[in-house]
């Protein structure tokens, strides 16, 4: 009999820069905002395939319990989530589930190891891992391993710097020098799977991605990495 495939973690990053969305539920809640931001995340990093379940009261209770919160102030919190965008609206309203679209781009290196496939918001449906409620034809339809997909699309480079995509890479690292524009890029990508979604012009969409990582401190070259490479630069150059 096959072995399960794990489909949680047993870790997450907790950035020392604070993202846009823990300033702002810190500043409105307080400590119980920041508290049940990062114990959401806990609980999502050990549910399977990262979806929490609130549709029963038995689970919506011990979901209480576990953030150590009142009904009324769960309530809010989660509504709030929504609102700033670090909650999925469809899953919730829908629902009754809590999915997270940054917490999954931030464990996207874990499944870099793993046979097993990156888990979208559908993923818990039985059966059909990529259908959707009322129209079980949609989805990606991909039965490769979207870890596999990811590390491909991340060498696909033709000889003018882009991707097959159409986004400049070569490009964008010339213009943010203090962003790594890869990892940056392999996070835009696991997020377009796992929600599905299409751009009109992906080079665009992926340089507002950026701005967006700048504004909240993520995937920013560190100075002492740039330094150290001008001084290997130089003294290459000057031998």
């Amino acid at each position: 009999m096959a072995r399960k495939k794990k489909q949680h973690v047993d870790y997450f990053p907790h950035d020392t820069h604070q993202s846009k969305s823990v300033r702002i539920i810190s500043k409105k809640y307080g400590n119980d905002g920041y508290a049940f931001y990062y114990k959401l995340r806990e609980l999502l990093g050990r549910t399977e395939n990262y979806n929490y379940d609130l549709s029963k009261k038995i689970d919506w209770f011990d979901f209480l319990g576990e953030m150590d919160v009142e009904e009324q102030q769960a309530k809010e919190l989660i509504e709030f989530l929504v609102t700033i965008g670090e909650l999925d609206k469809e899953m919730w309203l829908k629902e009754k589930r809590l999915w997270s679209d940054s917490f999954m781009e931030g464990i996207v290196s874990v499944y870099d190891k793993r046979v097993a496939e990156i888990p979208h918001k559908y993923s818990f449906r039985d059966g059909n891992t990529h259908s959707r409620s009322g129209n079980p034809s949609l989805g990606d339809g991909s039965t490769q391993s979207r870890v596999k997909e990811s590390k491909e699309e991340k060498t696909k480079v033709d000889e003018s710097g882009g991707t097959q995509t159409g986004i400049d890479l070569d490009g964008l690292k010339d213009k943010y020098k203090n962003v790594d524009i890869e990892k940056s890029y392999q996070k835009f990508r696991l997020h377009q799977k796992s929600s599905n979604r299409k751009y009109a012009d992906e080079n665009a969409a992926f340089e507002y991605w950026v701005l967006n990582d700048i504004e909240n401190n993520r995937n920013i070259i560190e100075k002492e990495e740039e330094e150290k490479d001008y001084y290997v630069s130089r003294k290459a150059f000057r031998r």
